[in-house]
């Protein structure tokens, strides 16, 4: 793997260890999955005790996300339809 990524084993080993320790940056990821060619997939899954989806998530985080609800039902009672069927 370390002639993969073309480093020396020390610096595998350093790799491997950073993977070990959760400290390995997505850089260093990035690199390792381009040696196995793959695609290197990185995201934040919400925990349902937060929020059961993204939506939640952001309501509970971006003040504007309430405001945007608000907007949609407003817009559904007048007639307009909602943003997501504009899209």
């Amino acid at each position: 793997m370390a002639a993969k990524l073309a480093v020396k084993r020390q610096s595998y080993a350093q790799f491997e260890a950073a993977e070990e320790r959760g400290s390995i940056s997505v850089a260093s990821l990035r690199r390792a999955a381009e040696a196995m060619d793959c695609d290197l997939v990185y995201y934040i899954i919400p925990r349902e005790s937060v929020a059961r989806s993204y939506a939640g998530l952001a309501e509970i985080h971006d003040p504007a996300a309430m405001h945007l609800r608000a907007t949609d039902h407003s817009m559904a009672l007048k007639g307009g339809g909602s943003r997501d069927d504009a899209r």
